[in-house]
């Protein structure tokens, strides 16, 4: 859209770490392992933008930066908030091609047929 007719407002951020508390309690009580976030600004932002970019029609990103940086821990809690199951391919000591490929399948299966 021309930028003459998006319309934006201000948010809350107060407003907004409550609706993140909620969600990541949601998250907390249906997941085996728990997850402790602390929502700063910087934070409600990126969950924010990853929330957006992952609701959008075949949506994705690349996050990169460094390592405990919360990067996987806001991803899971944007995927939760979208209702989609979060996969993560572990990669191990002579994983290879084939495993690759193998775990392709498996995503596809639970995507196309079961509707995951």
């Amino acid at each position: 859209a021309p930028a003459a007719d998006r319309s934006y407002e201000k948010i809350d951020f107060s407003k907004v770490e409550g609706v993140l508390e909620e969600y990541l309690n949601d998250f907390n009580a249906s997941s085996s392992k728990e997850m402790k976030l602390v929502f700063f600004r910087d934070a409600i932002e990126h969950v924010s933008r990853i929330a957006r970019m992952v609701r959008q029609p075949r949506g994705n990103a690349l996050l990169v930066g460094v390592g405990g940086t919360g990067k996987q821990s806001l991803t899971r809690m944007a995927c939760h908030m979208a209702g989609y199951k979060c996969i993560q391919i572990e990669i191990t000591r002579g994983y290879g091609y084939n495993e690759f490929r193998e775990d392709l399948k498996k995503l596809y299966e639970s995507a196309g047929t079961k509707g995951e």
